[in-house]
């Protein structure tokens, strides 16, 4: 692998991802693809929820309501099958601001927010590596390059999932605590609740660090969320949503799940083991949740009184604590690797460095096909592969830089 390549084959694999989509769009018949899947298939779940959640909230977690308002959604395509909307009932009512819109102009619009989203998250990642860190980077290719070429933003994207603003909302929470903004950042994070694990991680982050201002924040936009969706009437929903979210933990072996689209330890193992290990596999994973949260305190505690650029290895944990320890992550999630890889770059540089990104970067479209052929959760791999590739250089070590230097 020569610079020549590195630089050009993101090109190419992004005018391939992108071509592909093109001729989806043009070869589509009704919602239905030229490849076969229903595009916005995430999306019509979103949008489906909204429109429940306006006119019948009552029947937001009813399975035979999602079904019937998603059919009647992409009528006459064929309906291929529920997909289940398991969020909180505050996404439902986020998501009913977008039924004021047509469904193809609110996917159009949903697609186009990700896009902008993704590319100033681009920005954002640039302005987190150090000067001489940017200065050589200029020999590959640009980083909004490499995020629209990366292929779990073409499968979100294909789906309409909020990959975009969950990379955009971490990025910027990631620049407003190294400029000593915790609040704002405490906000950010409050604004990620409509994927509640990916806030635990920093959640534990700033407990560790009596961090009040960006807990207070965070609490405060928190209970915005929850004050808005009961003066919108969505209190009683609470208790069926806390009721069906067991649901999530089953989703591996149910019928018609893409469980090969996982990328969380979790999944991997329920694509490996029966539907009779199933309550085995769910003790293991509740031990890991506990045991990686308090490693987790543990690394932050003993980086509180750091400088931000050392304190790398809690950020690095913070964000892969969701992929690496709770049941849902999927393809689109690996997004979140690319703020990974930029923190390891702006303190840790090592040779590792390049390898695994290379590794991530074509693993992630590798692992995926594979993934679909044997049916088996093969892009949990990589966030694994991030975090052993990270401990083996150092990056997670606690002692300083210089330290590990001499």
């Amino acid at each position: 692998m020569n610079r020549r390549r590195l630089r050009v084959y993101p090109w190419l694999m992004g005018a391939a991802l992108w071509g592909v989509w093109i001729g989806e769009i043009l070869t589509r018949r009704g919602w239905q693809g030229g490849l076969g899947p229903i595009l916005g298939s995430d999306f019509i779940t979103l949008y489906g929820a909204g429109l429940l959640y306006r006119h019948h909230p009552a029947r937001l977690y009813d399975p035979e309501a999602q079904a019937g308002i998603q059919a009647a959604l992409i009528a006459p395509t064929p309906y291929p099958g529920l997909n289940p909307f398991l969020s909180p009932p505050y996404v439902a009512m986020a998501y009913s601001l977008l039924t004021l819109l047509p469904l193809p102009i609110a996917f159009a619009l949903w697609n186009g927010l990700t896009l902008a989203w993704t590319l100033h998250a681009a920005t954002g990642l640039r302005r987190l590596l150090p000067e001489d860190i940017r200065r050589a980077a200029r020999s590959f290719p640009p980083i909004p390059v490499l995020l629209l070429s990366f292929f779990p933003f073409m499968a979100g994207w294909r789906v309409g999932q909020n990959h975009g603003l969950t990379l955009w909302l971490v990025t910027w929470l990631l620049i407003s605590s190294r400029a000593r903004q915790p609040g704002r950042a405490g906000l950010i994070a409050g604004l990620m609740l409509y994927k509640p694990q990916f806030v635990l991680g920093f959640l534990i982050l700033w407990l560790a660090w009596k961090e009040w201002r960006a807990l207070a924040a965070f609490g405060a936009t928190a209970l915005l969320w929850l004050g808005l969706s009961l003066l919108t009437g969505g209190g009683p929903l609470y208790g069926k949503y806390l009721a069906q979210s067991a649901l999530v933990l089953s989703l591996p072996w149910v019928k018609g799940f893409p469980a090969f689209a996982l990328i969380t330890p979790y999944g991997l193992l329920a694509t490996l083991l029966p539907p009779s290990a199933r309550l085995a596999l769910q003790t293991v994973s509740a031990l890991g949740l506990l045991l990686l949260g308090l490693g987790l305190a543990r690394i932050a505690a003993s980086l509180r009184n750091q400088p931000w650029e050392r304190q790398a290895p809690a950020w690095v944990l913070a964000i892969l604590y969701p992929l690496l320890a709770f049941p849902y992550a999927l393809l689109h999630d690996l997004m979140l690797l690319a703020p990974v890889l930029t923190l390891w770059a702006a303190g840790y540089p090592s040779r590792w460095l390049l390898r695994t990104a290379i590794g991530v970067y074509l693993g992630a479209l590798v692992f995926s096909f594979l993934g679909a052929l044997t049916r088996l959760a093969l892009p949990a791999l990589l966030p694994l592969g991030v975090g052993i590739a990270m401990a083996q250089e150092g990056v997670l070590s606690l002692r300083p830089q210089e330290d590990r230097l001499q």
